[in-house]
């Protein structure tokens, strides 16, 4: 990943069972590609235009905010402070006003 794709960077070190490690922290603009209604929240699918990749966010709660495919939100990826097998970023769908929406892991 490229320098300039980052919109927002964030550095912060941790201890972990007694070992100092640095996670990094960055936001970026994505677009919603497809919204479903589920029971009590919205299936919602986005596109990060600049790794072109979708994620896919299955408990995003119904409305406010209303979401609609074409929107503008952004996604942010944070570094897990310990190993999981296959597993490196945790992934926040937010609003352009940052209140988190929903989350995955990648």
């Amino acid at each position: 990943m490229a320098e300039n794709d980052i919109d927002m960077i964030q550095t912060t070190e941790t201890d972990i069972s007694g070992e100092n490690k640095t996670l990094k922290k960055f936001k970026r603009k994505c677009s919603v590609v497809r919204v479903a209604q589920a029971k009590g929240w919205r299936n919602v699918v986005v596109l990060d235009s600049k790794a072109n990749k979708k994620y896919f966010f299955g408990k995003t709660p119904n409305a406010p905010p209303e979401i609609n495919p074409g929107d503008e939100l952004y996604i942010g990826f944070e570094e897990l402070p310990y190993d999981l097998p296959g597993i490196k970023q945790k992934i926040i769908l937010m609003t352009i006003d940052g209140f988190q929406l929903d989350w995955t892991m990648v």
